[in-house]
């Protein structure tokens, strides 16, 4: 169990489906501009936005949402992500994953005059393993450059309503592999234009059964059809493949050998200072079973409080159900898990977000 109180202390992002442009930066966000501008890095070493091929623009918008440095997965990718390079970035969920392909990506698709054309194929397409993920990967993306057409496409949602979009035309394509794979299909979604690929949390895609999809989807991409019948992608073939993955398992590796071209491997995972956050106190208690629930709710009580919000995490969904309703936990608490609507789960989240819901019991793979 995680708990906490208030707002944590880190400069990472996250967003809530597709935003619309960010709002008009206070005076302390050009402060906090001026600051990171001086080129210094951070009390942690992390090198300064400014220290990057980032426009003026962008870091007044970073600077905003308080990000001045970057994290060092997002430092150590972003010559090889902006240069064009095929790249396995290898980091645990909440070191800035996101960030690492997303701006670079955007700063290299600035260079070029926007498209308007109607009707208008993709020039990203990124993968995640759940609708959550998806959601806020394609809100990085449309914050950092609010005039790329960004669309989000996962199951559980109108599937017309995508198509309709992508009719329109669309520069950004995010979104699960099975809804991916139903566009395809019907042919509302062409991969003939792509530029860039990327496989986010690629290792929990892969446990989660996407792993024929995601060979699916590739396969469709021409460049990648043009590779397999030359013996394998080559540099140069106008499409950049980026996997990042905390792990990487032997599927990962073969995506590597057969969609990638002598890729740049940053391993920030192997780092043993960078596994864990400072600010995080890690405490471990043996309980018996039967009092797990009277366990956690004391330390939720203890270490959140009335007003911190905290997130149980559970290995299945039966634990999940079982703990939230457990009276001996006497917190007020909703699961979140797969097997619950997308409806629910976005109340759920919004209530949690709101600080209405103080408690949320989730699986590992529904919390990405």
């Amino acid at each position: 169990a995680a708990a906490g109180k208030g707002k944590g202390k880190g400069k990472g992002s996250g967003s809530d489906a597709v935003p619309s442009a960010p709002k008009r930066m206070r005076t302390r966000s050009f402060d906090v501009l001026a600051q990171s501008e001086k080129g210094e890095p951070d009390e942690a070493g992390n090198p300064p936005v400014s220290a990057f091929p980032v426009r003026e623009e962008t870091r007044v918008q970073l600077a905003a949402r308080g990000i001045t440095h970057m994290f060092p997965i997002q430092a150590k990718t972003f010559a090889h992500v902006y240069g064009g390079r095929d790249v396995i970035g290898r980091a645990r969920t909440g070191m800035g994953k996101t960030l690492a392909f997303a701006l670079p990506i955007v700063e290299h698709l600035a260079q070029d005059p926007p498209r308007r054309e109607r009707g208008r194929p993709p020039l990203v397409l990124a993968m995640c393993p759940t609708r959550e993920l998806a959601k806020q990967v394609a809100g990085d993306f449309a914050s950092l450059q609010p005039s790329l057409s960004t669309l989000v496409v996962y199951g559980g949602t109108s599937i017309d309503q995508q198509r309709q979009k992508l009719w329109r035309g669309v520069d950004i394509v995010i979104g699960t592999p099975g809804r991916i794979i139903d566009l395809i299909e019907r042919g509302a979604l062409a991969l003939a234009n792509l530029r860039h690929v990327v496989l986010d949390e690629a290792d929990q895609m892969l446990d989660m059964g996407f792993a024929d999809d995601i060979k699916r989807i590739l396969d469709e991409v021409p460049a990648y059809k043009e590779a397999a019948a030359s013996g394998g992608k080559k540099e140069g073939s106008g499409v950049q493949t980026c996997l990042f993955s905390a792990t990487m398992p032997r599927w990962a590796m073969d995506v590597a050998g057969a969609y990638m071209a002598d890729p740049v491997t940053v391993n920030h995972v192997a780092d043993k200072s960078s596994q864990a956050s400072v600010d995080v106190e890690h405490l471990v208690l043996q309980c018996p079973w039967q009092t797990r629930a009277a366990t956690v709710g004391d330390l939720v009580r203890v270490y959140a409080g009335t007003r911190g919000r905290t997130i149980i995490f559970t290995d299945t969904k039966k634990d999940a159900n079982a703990l939230a309703v457990d009276p001996k936990l006497r917190i007020d608490a909703k699961c979140l898990h797969g097997d619950i609507s997308q409806d629910q789960r976005e109340r759920t989240l919004e209530s949690f977000r709101g600080g209405s819901l103080r408690c949320v019991v989730a699986t590992d793979v529904a919390a990405r």
